[in-house]
């Protein structure tokens, strides 16, 4: 199963809302500000545990954020 964003305008206007550049909420959720990046723009698929990081550090439900596919 490939995990990966709805909407990635949608993504970056969240970490706006929240108070978040880019490189803030990378180091904020433990990851480089690289494979973050490569998630937005759908050239890296998130582990389960990854998304739910992410999901949990925007205080959002992880299929607000994202959607599983085959």
């Amino acid at each position: 199963m490939k995990i990966k964003l709805k909407n990635k305008k949608r993504f970056q206007m969240i970490l706006i809302e929240k108070g978040y550049t880019q490189r803030a909420f990378s180091k904020n959720i433990g990851m480089s500000e690289n494979y973050v990046n490569q998630i937005i723009n759908y050239k890296k698929h998130p582990s389960p545990a990854v998304a739910m990081k992410i999901a949990s550090v925007l205080e959002l439900d992880f299929n607000d954020v994202f959607d599983v596919s085959n």
